[in-house]
């Protein structure tokens, strides 16, 4: 009779050595019978949920029969095959084994003899292994890279009260890239994500490449996808024109303002806030809109906040923005907005007394487009501080012929065009030129 050390366990909970175990020759059969079993079950249990149980009734059987062959002084060639075959088997698994438990720790407790090459499982060292660590620091770096475009994308889709798509958004790139953040940082999702790729039948040595190839996918995603903001602002701006159209003045603010924070480097649409702004009377805004338009040289910017100043009586600089406006916008041959540049110069010119520079900047915006009322009340104006009373009445009567309801400044002129062609002398001229 030959006395063994093995390990007792139960429940995972603990493990004890009995000394008291003696295992004869006659147990040598019954012991590889069960070193099939053990080791058979635990290859049937690769594609479900191996347990630790598992591992531990395999390496005990496998001291059963180390005790039974020791102590047996010869071996019959049909055991010692099943144990050859057996032992290969055990070998192929040892990946698996070195997931479910840490033997190391367990052979601290046990102590097994040299011989006993089960407790020794470790897994081979792999060339690839060496670059665990870069992948690893990779991947945590993309995660948190990753991590930081969620924050700047939802950023901008939080302007107001989130809409569908920006709530879509938000939420799909936050629980991918936080499901990516799990998987790289807490235990938790490690284990979640090697049960994954065993399962896909990914080599250990290739996890960490896979890992840092998920890792780099999403920040690509998120990369492009930051990238592509400026189009799904279009998105917006033409919600915020339909708005604008239907007069829903509120919406087409709010729609606006999102297409800023997706795309804020579009001017124009700077420009349209602004014109909501002062459509809302909110003047201090709509002049900041105004103001980063005329820093990217946006030529209606430049118009719609000098006419601003001509309101607040800061008529030299809104001369001064137009005559830079209209130096910009010869060559584009934007009549409309040339016209528009004139008008507010005469305009503010008028307001300065500069009549004979006023009358030059007004005549050459008729001659331009002569079917606007706005240069002709302007000029007519001019004409009656210059008591040319004839052809003050004459443009008067164009100022009345061509009135529309566009221009916010045309009413107050057109009922002062009326109120000229009835009565004599209709504006103060001595008293305002003095």
């Amino acid at each position: 009779m030959h006395k063994f050390i093995f390990v007792d366990c139960i429940n995972n909970k603990g493990c004890h050595i009995n000394r008291s175990a003696e295992i004869t020759v006659s147990d040598l059969v019954s012991a590889v019978k069960q070193y099939n079993l053990t080791l058979t079950a635990l290859e049937a249990a690769v594609t479900t949920h191996p347990s630790p149980q598992q591992v531990i009734d395999i390496l005990m059987a496998r001291d059963e029969v180390y005790a039974a062959r020791t102590a047996k002084t010869q071996t019959d060639k049909e055991s010692l095959m099943m144990v050859i075959s057996l032992d290969d088997r055990l070998k192929k698994q040892r990946e698996l084994i070195n997931k479910l438990v840490k033997l190391a720790e367990w052979r601290a407790i046990v102590h097994p003899p040299v011989e006993a090459w089960w407790w020794f499982l470790e897994p081979p060292t792999n060339k690839w292994d060496k670059f665990d660590w870069l992948w690893s620091a990779g991947s945590v770096t993309l995660i948190t890279a990753s991590l930081s475009l969620v924050v700047d994308i939802s950023s901008r889709f939080l302007t107001g009260v989130p809409d569908t798509l920006g709530a879509f958004t938000i939420t799909t790139q936050s629980v991918l890239t936080l499901l990516a953040a799990g998987g790289a940082l807490t235990k938790t999702g490690q284990e979640t994500i090697e049960r994954l790729l065993i399962s896909l039948n990914i080599p250990k040595h290739f996890q960490n490449e896979v890992k840092f190839g998920f890792a780099l996918l999403l920040f690509f995603c998120l990369f492009s996808f930051r990238f592509s903001l400026p189009k799904i602002a279009i998105f917006y701006n033409i919600q915020g024109d339909k708005d604008y159209k239907a007069n829903r003045f509120a919406s087409a603010q709010s729609n606006y303002s999102r297409a800023i924070k997706l795309n804020p480097d579009d001017l124009k649409t700077h420009h349209k806030l602004g014109q909501i702004y002062e459509k809302l009377q909110d003047f201090d805004r709509a002049r900041a809109e105004y103001q980063i338009a005329v820093q990217g040289d946006f030529g209606k910017g430049y118009n719609n906040l000098a006419r601003l100043y001509i309101l607040d009586k800061k008529y030299t600089a809104a001369i001064a923005l137009l005559k830079v406006a209209l130096n910009q916008t010869k060559d584009t041959e934007d009549q409309q907005l040339e016209y528009f540049l004139l008008k507010n110069l005469g305009w503010a010119l008028l307001e300065e007394k500069r009549y004979v520079d006023a009358e030059n900047y007004l005549q050459e915006a008729i001659e331009l487009v002569n079917n606007k009322t706005p240069a002709y009340c302007l000029m007519a104006q001019v004409r009656e501080h210059q008591n040319n009373k004839k052809e003050a009445r004459l443009y008067w009567e164009d100022c009345v012929r061509y009135a529309s309801a566009n221009d916010p400044d045309e009413d107050a002129w057109i009922v002062m065009a009326k109120r000229c062609l009835e009565v004599t002398q209709c504006l103060e001229t001595k008293k305002r030129d003095n």
